[in-house]
């Protein structure tokens, strides 16, 4: 029989820090994964394979019969959990509500902020951008650097992919002014160029091509194609060798991030952002788009 003494104190456990854990997990697949032996790598990836395949069927089946048993309205009040939910999401069980993320993540700072006679108000999440609206900046004796800096600072810890602040609505393209027809513009469209099969491009999976001379990685994130240069900054030295985890890309030459959605640096968001060119699947290829042709009098209309 268990003695008290063995169960701990309650007072003084306290749960292991998550993010310290993932840290840890993720260097140490990045380190088997760098092995010199590749074999080791394909056990990594195989080993890693298989623990995914196991959970995701596991959790399929189990939310599946919880949504049976429970009803909607359980599931509901089970997914409240800002944990659990994530994990579903993770695992494509719920669609990612990047709005509902964003709020809560906000929520965290809000209370801090109010109490300096500042309220937050979210207006619109869009890809890695999140536009805010601050109310009270004429009452409060913050800086509104230090606004930012709170403000930001949570985002990291909530919405998947955040990367930029905006104070703010998002500037919407302004419409085209009327022109006489004598001085009217002749319309262009992008000119697409065959990359490579859809079939060599796995979700998770980068691939190099040569589109027109000039070097593009292709990237296949949960499904969504990206092509960026395939280069690390102003320099020659190709991506492709990189790793891709979700979005983001760690160029193993100088252990630059990117975001291959927007081109931007992760760890430098001051940094030039790299070329990002338009993608089209049709039928089983995948087209980049290089250059710009006119259309002809007529078909644009």
């Amino acid at each position: 029989m268990t003695g008290a003494s063995d169960l701990g104190d309650p007072a003084t456990d306290t749960e292991p820090d998550r993010h310290d854990v993932l840290a840890e997990v993720s260097r140490l697949i990045a380190e088997l994964d760098r092995h010199p032996d590749p074999a080791v790598g394909e056990s990594v990836a195989t080993l890693l394979g298989g623990i995914d395949a196991v959970h995701r069927t596991g959790l399929t089946h189990l939310f599946g019969a919880v949504q049976e048993l429970g009803g909607e309205a359980f599931v509901n009040k089970l997914t409240a959990d800002a944990a659990i939910r994530l994990l579903l999401m993770s695992y494509d069980l719920l669609a990612v509500d990047r709005r509902l993320m964003t709020e809560e993540a906000l929520d965290a700072v809000r209370g801090h902020l109010h109490g300096h006679g500042v309220d937050v108000e979210l207006l619109e999440v869009a890809g890695s951008e999140v536009f805010v609206r601050l109310h009270g900046l004429d009452e409060t004796s913050l800086p509104v650097d230090a606004i930012r800096r709170d403000i930001e600072a949570a985002l990291r810890e909530g919405p998947i992919g955040f990367q930029f602040l905006t104070f703010g609505e998002r500037e919407r393209p302004k419409p085209a002014a009327l022109v006489q027809l004598g001085g009217r513009r002749p319309i262009t469209r992008p000119i697409y160029h065959p990359g490579c099969a859809v079939d060599d491009l796995e979700p998770g999976q980068m691939k190099a091509v040569d589109v027109q001379g000039h070097p593009v990685l292709l990237a296949n994130v949960a499904g969504e194609i990206y092509a960026i240069a395939n280069r690390c900054g102003e320099t020659p030295l190709p991506l492709e060798f990189g790793t891709l985890d979700g979005p983001t890309l760690l160029c193993t030459w100088h252990g630059c991030r990117y975001d291959v959605r927007s081109g931007a640096r992760i760890d430098d968001p001051a940094a030039p952002r790299l070329p990002v060119y338009p993608v089209r699947v049709d039928g089983e290829a995948i087209l980049i788009a290089m250059g710009v042709e006119d259309v002809p009098p007529g078909e644009g209309s």
